[in-house]
């Protein structure tokens, strides 16, 4: 009989090494049950306010980590927790994240308005073809000084489908 196998424990049933998913699967499931649910929320809030300025081409590899969709999804994946934790938690647990949001939202609709400028230079239809004189390139640049921001598909007063305007602070 080899002495590397464990021995059965009493009770018939036998006992084996747990194989190395199993024990990666039993610490996670581990973390799970005894991380606060409000930590976890915390950390994916300040994720998605990471990856919406890197996304905005504010990261350190600069536009090449540029993608205005996936910073918009994560701005409004970011405002959507913010209310949540505002509701639950209250104002004061949420506050950190609020002016961090109101940036992002500002320097994402720059953005967003620049594209559509570029994208209105470049062509003279729709589809932005046209004859390529649009003079420079048609990316947006992120703003200076700001860390991130909102608009384009994304809520606006007045609808999502572009019926509103940008809002500002102290117009209705």
């Amino acid at each position: 009989m080899s002495t590397d196998q464990p021995t059965p424990p009493e009770g018939g049933g036998e006992e084996r090494e747990l194989t190395q998913e199993e024990m990666v699967a039993a610490e996670m499931l581990r973390r799970l049950m005894t991380t606060p649910v409000q930590d976890v929320v915390f950390q994916t809030m300040a994720t998605f306010t990471d990856m919406a300025a890197i996304r905005m081409g504010l990261g350190p590899r600069g536009d090449e980590d540029f993608d205005l969709p996936q910073a918009g999804l994560a701005i409004e994946s970011l405002r959507a927790l913010l209310a949540v934790t505002n509701a639950i938690m209250g104002e004061e647990a949420a506050k950190p994240f609020a002016e961090p949001l109101a940036q992002l939202q500002m320097a994402f609709a720059e953005l967003v308005e620049q594209a559509k400028n570029a994208k209105d230079e470049a062509g003279d239809g729709p589809e932005g073809e046209g004859d390529g004189k649009g003079g420079g390139s048609s990316a947006p640049r992120p703003p200076q000084g700001a860390p991130g921001g909102q608009g384009g598909d994304l809520w606006t007063p007045g609808g999502a489908q572009g019926g509103g305007k940008l809002w500002t602070p102290g117009e209705g």
